[in-house]
């Protein structure tokens, strides 16, 4: 067995490592593909190639874990790990593969380690206790929804769901009353600069529901950097009454990413109170947690 630090050349075998290790997940983590580290190894200026520790043994890459320092906060220097990804039949490596990431963080001034981890990512979050990492705060919860299944494929498009045009002044001062009425944290004043933002990040759909010329929700739907996936916003409820809102610009968003070839929605849990809407509908949110390691 032989660490290794980063080379180009070895995304192609990390690519093929962690391809292996999530096919039997329940959920993909959505890990970036290799184009896309590659892309982002090259263009930060801090990248540290001997933070990227591949494990091979002879040609076969059998176990990767990346890791990082981070910023100082409150007096503590902080490290963090990412997920480990080891070979099925090589669970043996598990302790050699911690010992040279935490020596190495150790020897940079780490104090703690961080690593956020869901409890869909397979072995991942027995083993990060096995090494000693103590899960702490909810950091999340989120569902990955199959197009395809939530989608009906009979669907009609009802005459009360609006699709809102953002380069049609008309369009977008009806949505900016509801945006910022579901957004109180952005000012009026910063409209404009976030719906410039939403087109940079190529917002695809945005809908309404309106009912008696009353605005009663809206949805967002955003491509990601893989084809078969897309980002749902979160879909604000103002009155109890209007909850039916939430299955309609679910049904409709559905429709509109299964038409649009995305096999994957991606949509997290903004507000706890519509944890029984969502249960109503078949929708499960699962929780990500942030883990932490105190160093000697």
């Amino acid at each position: 067995m032989e660490f290794k630090t980063y080379e180009e050349s070895r995304l192609k075998d990390l690519g093929k490592l962690v391809n292996d290790v999530i096919k039997d997940w329940s959920q993909d983590p959505w890990y970036p593909s290799m184009e896309q580290l590659k892309e982002a190894y090259n263009t930060n200026e801090n990248f540290t190639p001997d933070t990227r520790h591949f494990l091979y043994d002879g040609d076969k890459l059998v176990a990767f874990l990346s890791s990082a320092m981070e910023e100082e906060v409150e007096g503590v220097k902080w490290g963090s790990i990412n997920m480990p990804f080891i070979r099925q039949g090589y669970e043996q490596v598990e302790q050699i593969l911690f010992d040279k990431t935490i020596s190495l963080l150790k020897s940079k001034g780490a104090q703690k380690i961080r690593v956020n981890s869901r409890l869909e990512h397979g072995y991942i979050p027995e083993l990060l206790e096995k090494w000693g990492f103590e899960r702490k705060e909810e950091i999340g919860r989120r569902a990955i929804l199959s197009s395809s299944k939530l989608s009906d494929p009979a669907y009609e498009i009802p005459d009360h769901i609006k699709e809102i045009d953002l380069n049609n002044d008309e369009d977008l001062e009806i949505f900016k009353k509801v945006y910022l009425k579901a957004r109180k944290e952005v000012k009026p004043e910063d409209f404009d600069n976030t719906m410039k933002l939403f087109r940079e990040r190529d917002l695809t759909i945005s809908c309404i529901i309106a009912k008696k010329d009353e605005v009663l929700s809206y949805g967002l739907l955003y491509k990601t950097d893989h084809p078969d996936r897309c980002f749902l916003s979160s879909i604000p409820i103002f009155n109890k009454e209007h909850s039916y809102a939430l299955k309609d610009v679910l049904d409709y968003l559905a429709y509109k990413a299964f038409k649009g070839d995305y096999k994957e929605i991606f949509h997290a849990l903004v507000d706890e109170e519509r944890v029984p809407l969502y249960k109503e509908l078949g929708i499960e949110f699962t929780p990500g947690y942030r883990y932490e390691l105190k160093l000697d």
